[in-house]
């Protein structure tokens, strides 16, 4: 069996949120502030050789979405296992997708309106722009974006760019209950074998010749980036739930490996084949456990979706816009610092975490627990994670 943990379940109950592993918590809320950092970094010209030369590894916010797919496969399979280890039926999966739009879309849709009503007044004046079924804010990637579909189906980054990767995964979600199917009677062997296969699918991706993106978010190849590494994260929950222990010694060279490829953009990609040990060692090194657990971390982890759907906003609409202005009325050479730069970009950071708690305690909470109370049981099989997200 893919877990000894799954069990028979009837067909008309879908599970409760299982015991939270709080390490993931506070590894997505670390990942998360990763991410936006990274594109906070995009409104200072200034800043990126100054990141290139003494923080690189700031520029390879690619690997942190990499680990969502790969934790958000995990927590799938933690929390849904048991509902499709028997069988796919029309009302359980209803049940699941129903729980996957009650996680996802609230703060997809905020995010989405908002960036709208703020660009309104440039689309207003340039109407062909807005109701062209094609270009970054065209009325045709609007419609793919509202129902999370732009992500292979539109080969451009467009309106709220962090949510490619909510897209993408929704297609993972479609499939679900069949990889688990496919999967459930899987020996560890054959887990590890998946594993490999996994991660080598997006690493041949990010190695050179590619045409547009190393990293892609957009387009059909984004689908080889992560049913890949959501079906590495199924079965490597077949391996945790035989290994007891990882050595902290592994954990943390693990995690300095990681670290270190990062560090160079020539080998970064290389660092997507640690993913599955690095997972692994979060959960499974006591010390790297208790770290990841630490209450800063876990609200971190809390408020991680909120986060990481919105803080494009700042980068877009507050950064950009006071770099702009700043740099019309004190002139480029006090705007375009390094030392000016990074002080914003780190204010800029600090924002993006009020903002996220700001939208996760006055959206997201409030709009999940509306769903559960209008749906009853139908919507408590939702759980939450950053990317299970």
């Amino acid at each position: 069996m893919l877990t000894p943990a799954l069990g028979a379940q009837s067909a008309d109950q879908m599970p409760h949120a299982a015991n939270r592993i709080h390490q993931l918590d506070g590894l997505r809320g670390l990942l998360a502030v990763f991410v936006a950092l990274y594109h906070l970094q995009a409104s200072f010209p200034g800043l990126q050789p100054f990141l290139l030369s003494r923080a690189p590894i700031f520029l390879q916010g690619w690997y942190a979405v990499d680990v969502f797919f790969v934790m958000s496969g995990f927590v799938m399979l933690h929390v849904y296992g048991k509902t499709f280890v028997n069988g796919v039926t029309l009302p359980l999966f209803l049940r699941f997708m129903w729980a996957r739009v009650v996680r996802l879309y609230p703060v997809h849709l905020f995010a989405l309106l908002v960036t709208l009503v703020l660009l309104l007044p440039m689309l207003i004046p340039h109407h062909e722009l807005f109701l062209a079924w094609s270009g970054r804010y065209s009325l045709g990637a609007f419609l793919a974006s509202l129902f999370m579909l732009q992500s292979p189906w539109v080969d451009y980054r467009s309106w709220n760019y962090p949510a490619w990767s909510i897209s993408a995964e929704w297609h993972a979600y479609v499939v679900f209950p069949l990889l688990v199917l496919m999967m459930r009677k899987c020996s560890v062997w054959m887990s590890w074998l998946l594993i490999g296969l996994g991660v080598a699918v997006p690493l041949l991706l990010y190695l050179p010749p590619y045409e547009v993106e190393q990293y892609p978010t957009n387009g059909l190849e984004v689908l080889f980036r992560v049913l890949p590494l959501f079906i590495v994260g199924i079965a490597l929950h077949a391996v945790w739930s035989r290994v007891r222990r990882v050595p902290t010694a592994l954990g943390l060279l693990t995690v300095l490996a990681t670290l270190v490829l990062l560090c160079f953009s020539r080998v970064a990609p290389f660092a997507v084949l640690l993913v599955p040990l690095l997972v692994l060692s979060v959960l499974r090194t006591p010390w790297l456990e208790r770290q990841l657990s630490s209450a800063p971390l876990l609200w971190l982890g809390k408020i991680s979706y909120s986060l990481y759907m919105t803080h494009a906003l700042v980068q877009s609409f507050v950064l950009s816009v006071t770099v702009h202005h700043l740099q019309r009325w004190l002139g480029p050479d006090l705007t375009l610092g390094v030392g000016t730069s990074l002080c914003m970009w780190l204010a800029g950071a600090g924002l993006s975490v009020v903002l996220g708690w700001a939208t996760w305690k006055w959206v997201e909470v409030p709009a999940r627990r509306f769903c559960m109370q209008s749906n009853g049981a139908f919507s408590k099989s939702s759980i939450g994670t950053v990317h299970e997200s």
